[in-house]
C-alpha cells in the first residue's frame, strides 16, 4: 500500500501547526508524508517553515490529481469567516475521497468510531468510543470527545476543549480554547463558544455563547 503523501491547503496558523504535525508523524512513524502547502499569499513563497508552497489553493487539485496516493488537508477555517471557508473549500471541486482523515501518532481515535473525510486530530487529542462524526472537523491537540457523540461537519475544536458524552453536534461550530460542554445537550449549526465556556444547556443554531456558565451574548467575532 502507498504512503499517504498529504498537501496542506493554507499556509498560516493553524495549517502549519497542522502540517508539522504531519511532518512530526512522518519522521515517527513512515506511515505519512507531507509535501508541502497550497497557500495564495505569495508573500509566503517559496517556503514556509522549511516547507515548499506546491501551489495556489485553486490549482493545486488539477496538478496533483493524477496522483492517487496524494490527499489534502483544508486548514483554512476562521472562527469569523466559517461559512466563507466552507464555501472556499468546497469550490475548489476537489472529490471528497481526496480529502484525507490525519490523526498525529500520539491521538487516540477508538475502533468503533465512524466518520466521513477530511477529520485531523492532533497530538494528544481523544476521540472515544461509538463517536459519529461528520467530515471536516479539526480537532487540536489535548481535545477529548467523550463517547456517543453525533457531530457534523467542519467544526472546530481548539486545544483543551472537553466534549462530554451522548451531545448532538451540528455543522460549521467554533469551539475556544479550553471549551467544556455537559453530557446529553444539543448543539446547532454555527455557533461560536468563546475561550473557556462552560457549556451546560443546549444552544441553538447561528448562537453565540461565553462564560461559565455560558450564556448567549450577541457581539461581533474578533478577526484574526
Amino acid at each position: 500500500m502507498n504512503k499517504q503523501k498529504i498537501i496542506v491547503i493554507g499556509g498560516k496558523g493553524s495549517a502549519v501547526v497542522i502540517a508539522e504535525q504531519i511532518y512530526d508523524t512522518q519522521l515517527k512513524t513512515g506511515e505519512v508524508e507531507f509535501l508541502g502547502f497550497a497557500f495564495d499569499d505569495e508573500a509566503f513563497y517559496p517556503e514556509i517553515n522549511g516547507f515548499p508552497v506546491l501551489s495556489n489553493t485553486y490549482n493545486v487539485y488539477e496538478k496533483y490529481q493524477k496522483f492517487s496516493d496524494v490527499g489534502f488537508a483544508f486548514a483554512l477555517y476562521r472562527p469569523d469567516l466559517i461559512k466563507e471557508r466552507i464555501a472556499l473549500r468546497d469550490s475548489y471541486g476537489i472529490p471528497l475521497n481526496r480529502w484525507v482523515n490525519f490523526a498525529h501518532h500520539s491521538a487516540y481515535v477508538a475502533k468503533s468510531v465512524e466518520m466521513g473525510y477530511g477529520n485531523i486530530f492532533l497530538a494528544n487529542s481523544v476521540v472515544n468510543s461509538n463517536v459519529k462524526l461528520g467530515s471536516f472537523n479539526t480537532v487540536q491537540s489535548n481535545v477529548l470527545i467523550g463517547h456517543d457523540n453525533k457531530i457534523g461537519d467542519s467544526n472546530f475544536f481548539a486545544g483543551h476543549s472537553v466534549i462530554g458524552s451522548n451531545n448532538t453536534i451540528g455543522s460549521g461550530c467554533f469551539f475556544g480554547l479550553n471549551t467544556s460542554l455537559n453530557n446529553y445537550i444539543s448543539i446547532g449549526d454555527f455557533v461560536f463558544c468563546g475561550m473557556a465556556s462552560n457549556v451546560i444547556k443546549s444552544v441553538d443554531a447561528e448562537a453565540m455563547v461565553y462564560g461559565n456558565p455560558a450564556r448567549a451574548v450577541e457581539k461581533k467575532i474578533k478577526p484574526l
